[in-house]
């Protein structure tokens, strides 16, 4: 009888409160992962040069400094966007299969309890009959 009255209660607890702080849980992995790939940070400096890698103008008027300055201070704002880009879309790929995955893990939640009574009963059935 305390063993019924046990299952009873981890069932209500398991469907109840377990249930809320699992999702409670998700969505702090969710948030996670987007803190992790620093996705906001990454798009707030997009444009910036790669590593804050930037050479800055000269002093007096050379029209060939100039320009090479200009063309290293764009190439390193380009390979800055392409690292960029890489990252958030690992990011934001990591954070969609997560989301994809989060209903299974729903049902595989759900189903956990009946899936253990299962096991055990079977396990019974093979030591009895076996």
């Amino acid at each position: 009888m305390k063993f019924l009255k046990n299952l009873l209660r981890y069932l209500k607890w398991h469907y109840s409160k377990a249930l809320l702080s699992a999702f409670a849980l998700w969505k702090n992995i969710l948030v996670f992962l987007f803190n992790f790939f620093s996705i906001k940070n990454i798009l707030g400096n997009f444009f910036t040069p790669w590593k804050r890698l930037a050479d800055s103008y000269p002093d007096h008027f050379d029209i060939k400094g100039y320009l090479f300055t200009f063309l290293l201070n764009t190439i390193m704002r380009i390979v800055g966007m392409i690292l960029r880009s890489i990252i958030i879309f690992i990011g934001l790929t990591c954070c969609a299969i997560y989301i994809l995955l989060l209903p299974v893990s729903l049902v595989a939640w759900l189903v956990l309890p009946f899936v253990v009574l299962g096991l055990i009963a079977l396990g019974l059935i093979l030591i009895i009959f076996a």
